[in-house]
C-alpha cells in the first residue's frame, strides 16, 4: 500500500458468495462452484469470479466516492480463492483517473483503473473494435448449465449474440447500480458468463478487461461478441464485445484436469506378474501419480488399497478401471490425514508390503516474497509431522518383517526453482527425518526418490512446461520397492 492509498475494507468470499454470483451471473463454471473439481484445476480450491472482485472494488469505491465514470480497465493478476481475505484499497493517479486494488495479503489479485475524464470522440470505439452486427452470428443461451467445452478453432472468429437480463444486478450491486446503470451492471455480469461459459468455457481463466464509452444510439440489451484471435503460445483469447457497454476482454483457456495413463497402455510395458501377491497401501491414489502407481501394479498383477481425502469419485473411477482390466485388484478406503486414524482403514497390516506417500497440499503457489512461514508450515505438516505419524504408526502394527514406505522427494531441493523454497524446505526435512526413522525402526524402511517435474494436476499450468515421463519414471521405482531380497549368504 502506497503513503497516499485509502482502505475499502476487506472481505473473505465464502462458497455461499460463490452460490449467490453464480446465480447473478449464470457463471456455473466447476472451478467457481465446486469444490471437488475445482481441486483439480489451477489454485486447487474454488476460483472467485474475476468479474465479482471487480464489481466489489467498484462497488465499495462508489459508496466511498462515487465520481462519474467514463473508462474501466482491469487486470486479474492472480485468482482469488474461496477462504482467501481480500483487502480493498484505492489512489488517486491523477485528478481524472482512480486505481482501485484487490489484494491477499501483499499479493496483488486484481488491478483496477477507473476514469473520470468526460469522454471524447476519439474514445468511442471505432467500428474495427466492437462486435460488429453479422447475419451469421450464433445466437447464445443465456442460461445453459454445463459450460463449451470446444477446441479454440470452433471460436476464432466466431461472432456470438448474447441477451442481457437483469438478474439482481441491482440487489447485489446498488452502489454500482447508482454509479454506471443497472443494464452495465448486468452486462459486466454477461461478461463472466460468456468467458466462463462460452469462450473458453469450461477450461477459462479471464486475464483482462477493457471498458469504453458506448454511444446511447449504439447501446443494446444484447451484448455482440467477436472472438478476435486465439494465441496458442499463450492460449489466449482476444474478445472485442458491444451492446450496453463495449470493449476488449482476453481470457486464458487453462489445460483440462490431467490424464493418467490407462491400463490398456500400461499393460504394454509392465511384465504380467511381476507385482504378483503384492498387496500395496497407496495414499492419496484418487488421482496423478498415486493413481498411476496403483494402476501400474495392477498391471503386474498386485493388489492395492487406494485412499482419497475428498474425492470419492476419483478414487472410484480408478478402482473401477483397475478391477475391469482383470489383473490386480483394488479397493478404496477414506482418509484425511489431518483427522482420520490409520486404524480405521481395517486392513490386515501383516499382509502389507509396501505404503506409498502421496499426501500433499498444492504445491505451487503465487505469492510475494521470499518465504511464508504459514505456508512451510503446511508442507511440512503433510510432509513430516504426519509422515512421522504414519511411520510410528507401521512399526507398531507391525510384528515382524520389514513394510516399505516409499516418501517421493523432488529435484527441487538441487534445482531451487524461484517460488518453491518452503516445498523445497520441507521436503528436504522430510528426507532428514527418512534417514533417521531407517536408523532406529525395526519394521519401516523409507525409500525416498527425488522425482523431477512430472505431468500432474499440481504441475499444470497455462503455459506449457516441458515435463519427464510418468511411466518411465515410476516403474523403476516401483520395481524397487517390490524386489524380492536376495537369498541369505549372498554376495
Amino acid at each position: 500500500m502506497t503513503d497516499t492509498a485509502k482502505p475499502l475494507g476487506t472481505t473473505c468470499y465464502q462458497p455461499r458468495d460463490q452460490d449467490a454470483f453464480a446465480r447473478v451471473s449464470r457463471d456455473v463454471n466447476p472451478i467457481h462452484v465446486d469444490p471437488l473439481a475445482a481441486r483439480r484445476l489451477l489454485t486447487g480450491r474454488q476460483v472467485v469470479h474475476g468479474i465479482h472482485v471487480l464489481l466489489d472494488a467498484i462497488e465499495r469505491w462508489a459508496q466511498a466516492t462515487g465520481s462519474p465514470l467514463t473508462h474501466i480497465e482491469c487486470v486479474f493478476r492472480n485468482p482469488v480463492s474461496v477462504g482467501d481475505q481480500v483487502e480493498f484499497i484505492y489512489h488517486s493517479s491523477s485528478h481524472q483517473t482512480t486505481v482501485v486494488e484487490a489484494n491477499v495479503g501483499a499479493l496483488n489479485c486484481a488491478h483496477v483503473t477507473l476514469s473520470h475524464a468526460p469522454p471524447t470522440d476519439t474514445d468511442r470505439p471505432s467500428p474495427s473494435e466492437t462486435a460488429a452486427v453479422v447475419e451469421d452470428a450464433r445466437n447464445l443461451d443465456a442460461a445453459m448449465s454445463i459450460p463449451m467445452d470446444e477446441k479454440p478453432d470452433a471460436h476464432a472468429g466466431q461472432h456470438y449474440v448474447l441477451p442481457i437480463e437483469d438478474g439482481g444486478a441491482q440487489e447485489a450491486f446498488p452502489h454500482c447500480c447508482r454509479l454506471v446503470g443497472a443494464d452495465a451492471v448486468a452486462s459486466l455480469m454477461a461478461l463472466s458468463y460468456f468467458v466462463g461459459m462460452v469462450c473458453p468455457g469450461l477450461h477459462s481463466v479471464f486475464s483482462s478487461l477493457t471498458l469504453r464509452p458506448t454511444p446511447r444510439e449504439a447501446q443494446s440489451r444484447h451484448l455482440r461478441f467477436h472472438v478476435r484471435s486465439f494465441d496458442p503460445r499463450f492460449r489466449l483469447f482476444d474478445v472485442r464485445f458491444a451492446g450496453e457497454i463495449s470493449g476488449r476482454l482476453q481470457a486464458f483457456q487453462r489445460p483440462p484436469a490431467q490424464r493418467q495413463a490407462s491400463m490398456l497402455e500400461l499393460s504394454r510395458q509392465v511384465q504380467p506378474r511381476e507385482f504378483a501377491q503384492s498387496c500395496s497401501l497407496v495414499i492419496g491414489g484418487s488421482r496423478g501419480l498415486g493413481e498411476l502407481v496403483a494402476k501400474i501394479l495392477a498391471a503386474g498383477n498386485g493388489n492395492s488399497v487406494i485412499t482419497y481425502a475428498s474425492g470419492h469419485d476419483d478414487a472410484r473411477r480408478v478402482a473401477d478401471e483397475i478391477n475391469a482390466a482383470g489383473g490386480g485388484s483394488c479397493q478404496i478406503r477414506k482418509l484425511d490425514l489431518s483427522h482420520d486414524r490409520l486404524f480405521d482403514l481395517a486392513l490386515d497390516w501383516s499382509d502389507v508390503d509396501a505404503v506409498y506417500y502421496f499426501a500433499t497440499p498444492r504445491i505451487f503457489r503465487k505469492r510475494p516474497g521470499t518465504f511464508d512461514p504459514q505456508l512451510f508450515e503446511e508442507f511440512c505438516a503433510t510432509y513430516v509431522t504426519r509422515f512421522h505419524e504414519l511411520c510410528l504408526f507401521l512399526e507398531s502394527a507391525r510384528t515382524d518383517g520389514v513394510i516399505k514406505v516409499c516418501l517421493p522427494s523432488t529435484v527441487a531441493i538441487d534445482e531451487r526453482p524461484r517460488g518453491m523454497t518452503e516445498y523445497a524446505m520441507a521436503k528436504s526435512a522430510a528426507e532428514i527425518l527418512a534417514q533417521d526413522i531407517n536408523r532406529t525402526f525395526k519394521h519401516v524402511r523409507v525409500e525416498t526418490t527425488r522425482l523431477p517435474r512430472l505431468n500432474t494436476d499440481q504441475t499444470a499450468g497455462i503455459v506449457s512446461v516441458p515435463t519427464d515421463s510418468n511411466e518411465a519414471t515410476l516403474l523403476p521405482l516401483i520395481r524397487s520397492m517390490h524386489a524380492k531380497p536376495p537369498p541369505a549368504g549372498h554376495a
